[in-house]
């Protein structure tokens, strides 16, 4: 039984404040939902400082998420590394091992947890 709307869906669109533009940056990901709050995996990227929109998140922690036709303003915190191998295993619960397998293993990782401040509202697809 779905409770909430991102449970049932595939992807989201965190959109941050770019933290030298200040402008809005959107980006699709794949998440994993958990009562009121979305949990992601930044990759690390060769610098290991971690993604565009990771990077942004640490500038600007408040932003919004768009996914199952509705939008939520957002506060995200990085996580312990320690709490990475229960986030993949909620990714692989959701997405299949063989996709975990391809997207999130042998890549350094960051874990990322957005905890969602209100209702959903309609966002700028729905009509």
């Amino acid at each position: 039984m779905v409770r909430h709307p991102l449970e049932a869906a595939e992807a989201l669109e965190p959109i941050t404040r770019g933290r030298r533009s200040g402008r809005p940056h959107r980006v699709e990901l794949c998440f994993v939902y958990r009562e009121d709050a979305i949990y992601l995996m930044a990759h690390t990227r060769a610098h290991g400082r971690g993604t565009d929109w990771y990077q942004n998140l640490l500038v600007n922690p408040q932003g919004i998420v768009e996914g199952a036709g509705r939008q939520w303003t957002g506060i995200a915190e990085p996580l312990p590394l320690e709490e990475l191998p229960r986030i993949t295993e909620w990714f692989r619960s959701k997405y299949g091992d063989q996709a975990v397998r391809i997207w999130y293993e042998g890549t350094p990782r960051r874990p990322v947890r957005i905890r969602l401040l209100e209702e959903g509202r309609p966002g700028e697809g729905a009509s």
